[in-house]
């Protein structure tokens, strides 16, 4: 097996990931959807917009329901239904999200020793800086990389190198581990030559994570330790 590199930096996906947002995500859509079709979406939709922009997410969701329209009709239903999906979102984010247990203890820790720390999502700004603080973590990250931060978005490797950037690790990606929930996080972390943590405390799938190969299974955020160690001690594998 090739030996991995010893880890400097360590990058979150937000939703799923840092903060428990399943219900609220999913019940967003469900409402905008709703409000414009009369009908639920099915849960394998929800999986297909889970980690990804509005704007794509909706259109991944319409083209796969088989829903077309005109160029622009179809852009003003997209439009419609990212702010029903943000009205809704914003109205109840603080009675629907929830702290992962052990998560702000976690992050204390890898601070602690010395890691590189940062926040990779396609929500936009105000939101994710709103669940940032929600689970009182808004102060804890070296940078945070948001959907406005990049022309490009997960599984594109763009927004992890705007981080890796930022934190001046620009060109040790090896060194740097990605976490997150979903599989457009693994494929991200993957293209970008990052190595990769499946969280599987979020919605997705074993099955559907494991088809990525990420480099590490995680199934709780405390086991972050044992694979970003203290100073002195060797992470590396063979």
């Amino acid at each position: 097996m090739k030996r991995l590199e010893s880890l400097s930096t360590v990058l979150f996906d937000l939703d799923g990931t840092l903060i428990d947002t399943t219900d609220l995500i999913f019940q967003s859509y469900q409402h905008a959807y709703s409000l414009e079709f009369g009908e639920q979406l099915e849960l394998k939709d929800l999986y297909l917009g889970y980690g990804r922009p509005l704007d794509e997410a909706f259109a991944t969701i319409l083209e796969h329901r088989g829903i077309t329209r005109a160029p622009g009709d179809q852009l003003a239903l997209i439009e419609r239904l990212t702010m029903l999906y943000r009205e809704f979102n914003v109205a109840n984010h603080d009675d629907l999200a929830r702290e992962f247990p052990g998560m702000r203890g976690v992050i204390a820790e890898l601070r602690q020793r010395g890691y590189h720390l940062g926040v990779v999502t396609s929500k936009s700004r105000g939101i994710a800086e709103r669940s940032l603080r929600f689970i009182q973590l808004a102060d804890q990250f070296e940078v945070s990389v948001s959907m406005e931060d990049s022309v490009r978005h997960k599984p594109d490797p763009e927004p992890l190198y705007v981080a890796l950037t930022r934190l001046g690790q620009r060109d040790r990606p090896a060194t740097a581990l990605y976490v997150g929930d979903s599989t457009h996080d693994l494929i991200a972390g993957r293209r970008g030559g990052l190595q990769t943590g499946a969280a599987l405390w979020g919605p997705f799938p074993l099955d559907s994570l494991a088809a990525e190969r990420p480099t590490y299974f995680l199934s709780s955020p405390t086991e972050l330790l044992e694979i970003c160690p203290s100073p002195g001690r060797s992470n590396a594998g063979s």
